[in-house]
């Protein structure tokens, strides 16, 4: 019995220790679990029993970066590289803590390396790129970027900053932003005092990876002035007939589509509805339909918007307008922008009931100047146009020329509320008109847009026009409030 319990015991001892030894799959879990000490002390243990490898090597070089021991890592990670069956994964940390501690030399070497044995080619590319970025060679740099992505948005979102910082450094910065996207897509068939909420509205939903765009919203509004009856003295003071509420819903489509070369299209569809409870000779309804080309180059963007837009007033065919406005985009700064279009604009009146004398059908020419300062990382804007357009208009009554200049300035105030300011002057000379009217129109508009959830904003939004006329009938004031929600996807 004593000569069986000895044994036991012998071998006991003997057995033990090699049972207790720590293998490298256990270092490797314990890795997983973030107790890098601890998997740092069994991989040492693990390369004394099973002797050296590159899995051990290179989880030894990861739990060496994590305990901060970059000199140490480096080692590690390029022992499990320069084996007889090297780890070849470790070659995308090697790189990245090449570039970390700036041996940048030695990282291009091993970034040839990877590439020759086609290590995780969107990592390599990823790397590459910020590689290039240190060596100050900028467009290499994108082009390695834009070859990194794997067509995920969380992935290609930070490509998209390093591109975005490539340009950045190279002068460009704004090229590259979705601040300047969403400046250039704009259409010529919204009032330019939407500019602001336009471009608000495009950056709230902007990704990198993401082609497409939809905004959906409702308001109720209240009118004190919708027939814009006149406000001089003598006029009709039968405010009943003048004011109304109701509700309007907007709905707007963008697709990005790109084409060869420096070459992209942007399609357009918008619908707004008015209906007003009582005045319904005034529910207005909008349909747009825009194809913009966009053309980048290194002086800037050229864009050449063509839009279509029908109206109907009280659902009845009210005027059809055709468009186009090619817009020059240069950029001075990362924060300054300037812009530059010549447009035309036909316009069929469907509706003339007072005489050929006037008929508001038109070619309508204009020529428009702006100048745009980006702040708080491009969501902040100011925004400064002057515009000169004349209206050949077929009644000579109603032909005119004028000017119009105007302002618009997004503010973000707190995280996920923005205010909006726009003034607008703008005068026209009819010096074809019986009367020799002539009209000074100021307007002004101040808004209010809270992000409520991921996808879902409030609104709240107040117009002011004042017409200045020599000719009773066009002189007026006007007040509209509104209040609602858009859906941003």
């Amino acid at each position: 019995m004593k000569r069986i319990a000895v044994m036991l015991l012998l071998c006991l001892v003997f057995t033990t220790p090699c049972l207790a030894a720590p293998s490298t799959q256990q270092a490797v879990a314990e890795y997983g679990l973030e107790n890098y000490e601890e998997a740092l002390a069994m991989l040492a243990d693990a390369g004394q029993t099973e002797g050296k490898t590159a899995l051990n090597d290179y989880y030894t070089g990861l739990c060496r970066k994590q305990t901060g021991d970059l000199n140490g890592a480096l080692q590690s990670f390029k022992d499990a590289l320069l084996g007889k069956q090297p780890e070849k994964d470790a070659a995308v940390e090697l790189i990245a803590l090449l570039l970390n501690l700036e041996q940048l030399d030695e990282a291009q070497q091993w970034v040839a390396w990877a590439e020759k044995e086609k290590v995780k080619p969107n990592d390599i590319a990823y790397l590459k790129g910020l590689l290039l970025m240190k060596q100050k060679q900028y467009n290499e740099a994108i082009t390695s970027f834009q070859a990194a992505k794997t067509g995920s948005p969380e992935t290609d979102q930070q490509i998209e900053m390093q591109i975005a910082i490539a340009y950045a450094q190279s002068g460009k910065k704004k090229e590259a932003g979705e601040s300047l996207k969403a400046i250039v897509t704009r259409y010529p068939g919204t009032d330019a005092a939407a500019f602001a909420t336009e471009y608000d509205q495009r950056l709230s939903t902007a990704a990198p990876a993401k082609r497409w765009n939809l905004y959906a919203g409702v308001n109720y509004l209240y009118d004190d002035n919708v027939t814009l009856k006149s406000s001089v003295s003598g006029a009709s003071t039968d405010t009943r007939n003048q004011r109304d509420s109701g509700i309007t819903e907007n709905l707007r489509f963008e697709y990005d589509q790109p084409l060869s070369g420096a070459w992209t299209t942007n399609l357009q569809y918008a619908l707004q509805n008015n209906n007003y409870g009582r005045l319904h000779d005034y529910n207005m309804l909008v349909n747009s339909l825009t194809a913009t080309l966009i053309n980048r180059n290194d002086n800037g963007l050229l864009s050449i918007p063509v839009n279509l837009s029908h109206t109907a007033l009280d659902y009845r065919n009210y005027s059809l307008q055709t468009a186009i406005k090619p817009t020059v985009t240069a950029v001075f700064s990362e924060h300054q922008l300037g812009q530059l279009s010549l447009g035309y604009n036909y316009r069929d009146m469907f509706q003339n009931t007072e005489g050929p004398g006037y008929d508001r059908t038109a070619s309508i020419f204009n020529l428009q100047a702006g100048y745009i300062y980006l702040f708080k990382e491009g969501h902040g804007m100011l925004n400064l146009r002057g515009e000169g357009f004349y209206e050949n208009t077929v009644g000579k009554e109603w032909r005119n020329w004028g000017g119009r200049l105007g302002s618009d300035l997004l503010i973000p105030i707190l995280s996920g509320t923005k205010l909006i300011l726009t003034a607008e002057a703008a005068w026209q000379d009819y010096r074809d008109n019986a009367a020799g009217r002539k009209d000074t129109t100021v307007t002004a508009s101040a808004t209010i847009n809270q992000k409520l959830t991921g996808n879902l904003y409030l609104n709240l939004q107040y117009y002011y026009t004042r017409a200045m006329s020599n000719v009773d009938l066009y002189d007026y004031q006007r007040n509209v409030i509104m209040s609602g929600v858009e859906l941003r996807f």
